[in-house]
């Protein structure tokens, strides 16, 4: 390849003509003559000083042919190097000696963790112009002056990072009624998000991110709900945090995909709750935006919430349950075997909480500048009625006695 190169050139050489140094007397009017100077450094480059050892008889070509012949040789496939040096020797001892002017571009960075965002600034690149510098080079003559002309490449700045890293929505839930353990999960579950990085096409999953529900996971036991009823299980309350970041996430207009429960929850709109499991149910979507996606939840008292940051969000989104009730029937069961400690009709138990019955359609209002631009309807979802049981004793209360009542149980949903 370099063989072909040089004959290539050479033959370009004998068909611009040449004209011999001895031709051409004392004046030299082939010579190129320049100072180059950047601050208090100079370059002085004459194309005579660098002609010993140099085959290249291009050097005593004339401006105007010289010229031809660089603009021809830039539609060759030669590097740009081996062009510079054949209609300049040495110049490559110009840019080695300005080498010290050039830097490397470095961006300014953004680190993502629990405890928010840290932006570190970057710094510009700079590098020599060559392209310029040698056709400022080939037209001097009498050692005129050029002043080192550099290209600047731009870093990304912190300004930048932070329009790229804007809170896009937020959403909270609540958990007023919930025991100890149900707010154990709900707090390990949402840790386990806080801090999270989608890139740009990376599909999130909740189930992948927050881990198996297991004691040895850390998880205790609380209310879930298991074919359309509650019961105790590991892991109870994780669903409520699936379900935040779910609206949190449609706010930020991002439309996961998302599974319901068999009953409605009582801490979100009908049609907007998210179930996740451990033996398939889960929550993902993929970052289709044009920056990553942030994720930053927290717990505080009993509340949960989900902060979504990335780009700014181009819509100002708001959410709508349409929902068709059919509410539960409560049955009341007498049972002096099963439940003895209930002696006088006064005295119940709560044997099963109760559920409506809900069909609902989940709308997404999209707002710009205040105006309605566009309503979307994104589920349709239909929740188990669950009848409410009653368990109470059997026997009229003497006048005489004090009644005793005793409350109902309050589930907190799931």
């Amino acid at each position: 390849m370099k063989k072909l190169i040089i004959a290539i050139l050479m033959t370009l050489t004998i068909f611009v003509g040449v004209f011999s140094l001895s031709a051409q007397g004392q004046s030299c009017p082939w010579n190129v003559h320049a100072t180059i100077v950047y601050g208090n450094k100079t370059f002085v480059y004459n194309l005579k000083d660098n002609l010993k050892d140099c085959p290249q008889k291009v050097a005593f070509l004339g401006e105007q042919s010289r010229w031809e012949l660089y603009q021809y040789l830039q539609t060759l496939p030669l590097a740009r190097a081996e062009i510079y040096n054949y209609i300049l020797p040495n110049f490559h001892h110009v840019l080695q000696f300005f080498a010290y002017v050039c830097r490397e571009k470095r961006d300014a960075t953004v680190r993502f963790d629990k405890f928010g965002f840290a932006y570190t600034e970057g710094v510009d690149g700079v590098s020599i112009n060559e392209q310029k510098l040698l056709e400022s080079v080939l037209a001097c003559h009498n050692g005129e002056k050029i002043v080192l002309p550099l290209l600047v490449h731009k870093a990304t700045t912190v300004e930048q990072l932070k329009n790229r890293t804007q809170l896009r929505a937020t959403f909270t839930t609540h958990f007023p009624n919930s025991n100890a353990e149900r707010i154990h999960n709900i707090t390990l579950a949402t840790k386990s998000l806080n801090g999270t990085i989608v890139d740009v096409g990376e599909k999130f999953s909740f189930n992948q991110v927050v881990g198996k529900r297991t004691e040895q996971n850390g998880y205790k036991t609380a209310k879930v709900i298991l074919d359309g009823v509650y019961v105790d299980g590991v892991g109870g309350g994780v669903c409520q945090v699936s379900t935040t970041l779910y609206n949190a996430l449609l706010l930020a207009d991002i439309t996961p995909s998302a599974c319901q429960h068999s009953l409605i929850s009582n801490y979100v709109l009908a049609g907007f709750d998210a179930m996740v499991s451990d033996i398939g149910a889960d929550l993902t979507f993929v970052n289709n935006t044009a920056s990553p996606i942030y994720i930053q939840g927290a717990v505080q008292g009993k509340s949960v919430t989900f902060y979504i940051y990335g780009l700014p969000n181009k819509w100002h989104i708001e959410r709508e349950s349409i929902a068709q009730v059919e509410p539960f029937d409560t049955t009341e069961v007498v049972d002096e075997q099963k439940y003895p400690h209930l002696v006088y009709t006064d005295q119940t138990q709560v044997v099963r909480g109760g559920s409506n019955g809900v069909k609902s359609q989940s709308i997404l209002h999209y707002y710009q500048n205040g105006k309605l631009v566009e309503s979307k309807l994104i589920r349709k979802n239909t929740y188990k009625k669950v009848d409410k049981i009653v368990a109470r004793g059997n026997l009229v209360r003497p006048m005489e006695q004090f009644p005793l009542v005793q409350s109902d149980l309050l589930l907190d949903g799931v």
